[in-house]
């Protein structure tokens, strides 16, 4: 028998076990109650994120579908397979950072309600962003004496978008270029620069170099922006003149005569030339100084007495800054005499003409004969000198009358100049005019007010054309003018106007924002452009907006109401307590009139004609309260008194309840009353009230009050 038993009992087991595993359908295989995978936000749409481990096959015995019908994410048809269907963004730009859905697992053939399993997606990040520049371009003014080491912009920085790692730490540097050896960062991980290398601003003005915001990805991804540095002259030179040696001639028996010079006359310039400053000449003393004077401002040496020499005479003049006596140049100057005033010239030299024109580009350089003057021949005691001081910054001319610039120009500052020559040959002089004409070239390019421009659309119920917002670039160059264009993905569906407005053409499809590239093109030759990043968003912000607005201001009226609930509550205590509190200064007498609409004679009480409280004066309590601290013996003629006080006008009414309260509280005083059950036809309460002894009231037929005292 117990070994049929014990088969049975297999058999049981046996069967349990087989219904178990047909059973299993639906059920996770590895155990668990959810399901988690990773998936790279740059997967492909259509590619496999995962399979799910579910017993059961799909083209057999179970079937499997999600319960979101807007996911990312879809089960392959007769399969176990996860397929992505919409881009994957870990910064949630572009698509969801993450994914979560409900996978609903059915056996076929079977009444079993529905499984519910979850499945979770965790978006791995990469390096899909590059770094963005804040504030770029950049410009900074340094000057010239600036020490090496020198922090000179601080606050340089680059954001990247993607994931807090590897992929958004950003290092700096400046690339390898003609003037990178200038500056450089003090950290690649800091956005600081210093000064590597001197400074002279009479060698370079200005200078550009290129900076690098790259992150540490595989490979990384990296943006570039420049660095404009601005040199600043500082006054760190001294004036410097034209030649060390000046050879000129005088007339020893002419006073005063100007001494002539063989080659140009004495003239100097500041080495600063960003300063220019002025200068004044002199003489330094010698024996020989007292015979000449010299024109402080045009350096014009003259003879002013009676000088006889047999050889010749040397002078030291000076030239020293107006702003810095400590800034000066000196040279020497030979003179001789001459002993007849017969100049002998072969051809003698004069202008071709009066007026001289003529038209230079900006960019033309330095050092260059722009203008011939003179034809024939230069006598040695012949000089030319240009007479405007202020047009001597860009222009010299030499002994030969060539006009060359000493300067660049610059259209912008100053398009024309005009200047007049002198020819000075001893015995008369002669004067040109001339006139130039700068030529602009293209040398600035366009300049947007921003480094990025954003939109933000909050209401979708609009029509178009729409416009969006405006851009706004310049352009250093005066005449050059500016035109913009779109560049990107939907950029067919914007277009942005000469005055730089930026219009939606069409309805938008359901793309929430767009990202596209704003282009100011000058006008210039060759011509030049600029290009920052244009944000188009729509309603994405507002609905947290709104949500947020919303809750703080349910939040504020809810304080509110709290804050008056607790005024109203403190407010209401402090009445009930002012109203409750009992009167244990003054005893009160009271005496009642008849049940009538008059007025007791004696005044201490008076009757409301509606039916409203009594009151007693305030000023006849605190006269019974003060009399009765008297002599018992002059007592009722005191009470009469205090009658006839009491009759004076501005009496102040006591509420029954007042009184009430007063003689059933102040048991200090011992005052007690009494009130009868009803009383009909009047409209006080009658009171009998005691004071140590009874207090009676009698109402006699002539309706005066009488008060009866007793000890």
């Amino acid at each position: 028998m117990w070994k049929t038993g014990a088969f049975i009992i297999l058999g049981l087991c046996f069967v349990k076990a087989q219904i178990h595993l047909i059973d299993s359908r639906c059920y996770l295989a590895e155990g668990g109650s959810a399901e988690n995978f990773l998936a790279s936000e740059d997967a492909a749409v259509g590619s496999v994120l995962g399979t799910l481990g579910i017993n059961g096959d799909p083209k057999t015995d179970i079937s499997l579908s999600l319960r979101e019908k807007d996911s990312p994410v879809t089960i392959a048809p007769l399969s176990k397979n996860i397929i992505l269907s919409k881009p994957l963004d870990k910064e949630g730009l572009e698509g969801p950072a993450s994914v979560y859905v409900n996978v609903i697992c059915d056996r076929r053939m079977s009444n079993d309600p529905s499984f519910l399993i979850p499945v979770n997606i965790r978006v791995t990040d990469v390096n899909d962003n590059s770094p963005a520049w804040i504030g770029a371009p950049y410009v900074v003014n340094i000057s010239e004496v600036t020490i090496v080491g020198t922090r000179i912009l601080q606050g340089i920085r680059a954001l990247d978008m993607d994931q807090p790692g590897p992929y958004s730490t950003i290092e700096y540097q400046v690339l390898p270029g003609p003037h990178s050896k200038f500056v450089a960062f003090i950290s690649p991980l800091e956005g600081t620069l210093v000064l590597k290398h001197e400074l002279d601003y009479e060698t370079l003005k200005n200078f550009t170099v290129v900076l690098r915001a790259q992150d540490q990805g595989s490979p990384p991804k990296y943006s570039d922006s420049t660095l404009t540095v601005f040199v600043l002259d500082a006054d760190d030179q001294n004036p410097k003149f034209f030649q060390d040696v000046y050879h000129g001639s005088f007339q020893g028996n002419q006073v005063p005569s100007e001494v002539m010079f063989h080659t140009e006359s004495i003239r100097a310039i500041d080495q600063d030339s960003g300063l220019n400053a002025s200068l004044t000449y002199s003489i330094v003393p010698s024996s020989h100084s007292k015979f000449f004077t010299i024109d402080p401002k045009t350096a014009v040496l003259k003879l002013t007495k009676h000088l006889n020499l047999s050889n010749p005479i040397t002078l030291v003049v000076k030239a020293t800054q107006l702003d810095n006596n400590d800034r000066y140049a000196l040279s020497t100057v030979i003179l001789s005499q001459k002993q007849s005033t017969v100049v002998e010239t072969v051809d003698k030299a004069s202008f071709m003409q009066s007026t001289y024109r003529l038209k230079i580009k900006e960019n033309y350089n330095p050092g260059s004969t722009i203008l011939k003057l003179i034809k024939g021949n230069m006598a040695w005691n012949a000089n030319l000198r240009i007479l405007n001081d202020t047009e001597l910054y860009w222009f010299s001319i030499d002994r030969n009358g060539n006009i060359k610039l000493s300067r660049w120009l610059d259209f912008e500052t100053k398009p024309t100049h005009k200047f007049t020559v002198e020819l000075n040959d001893g015995s008369n002089r002669e004067y040109a005019e001339v006139l130039v004409e700068v030529l602009d070239v293209n040398d600035w390019e366009p300049r947007f007010r921003k480094p990025h421009y954003t939109f933000k659309i909050r209401n979708r119920n609009f029509s178009t054309p729409l416009a969006l917002g405006k851009v706004e670039a310049a352009d250093g160059d005066v005449r050059d003018k500016i035109t913009y264009s779109l560049r990107g993905d939907h950029a067919n569906l914007f277009y942005v106007d000469s005055g730089g407005t930026v219009w939606l053409k069409y309805d938008v499809p359901d793309k929430m924002n767009f990202k596209l590239h704003i282009i100011a093109t000058d006008t210039g030759f060759p011509p030049k452009s600029t290009i920052v990043p244009l944000t188009v968003d729509f309603d994405e912000i507002t609905e947290s907006a709104i949500k947020w607005t919303t809750t703080t201001i349910s939040a504020l009226a809810g304080v509110t109401v709290l804050c008056v609930l607790a005024f109203l509550a403190v407010l209401t205590y402090f009445c009930r307590s002012s109203v409750n509190r009992p009167n244990r200064n003054v005893p009160m007498l009271i005496s009642r009139s008849k049940a009538s609409n008059k007025t007791s004679n004696i005044g201490i009480i008076t009757a409301n004609t509606r039916g409203s409280n009594s009151s007693i004066s305030a000023s006849a309590s605190t006269i019974i309260a003060a009399s009765l601290e008297r002599d018992q013996d002059s007592y009722t003629t005191t009470i009469r008194d205090i009658v006839n006080r009491a009759q004076q006008p501005n009496k102040t009414a006591i509420r029954n309840s007042d009184m009430e309260q007063d003689s059933l509280t102040n048991s200090e005083t011992g005052f007690h009353c009494s009130y009868p059950a009803t009383q009909t036809g009047a409209s006080w309460h009658q009171r009998s009230c005691m004071l140590g002894e009874k207090v009676t009231n009698d109402n006699d037929t002539n309706g005066e009050n009488k008060l009866t005292v007793y000890f």
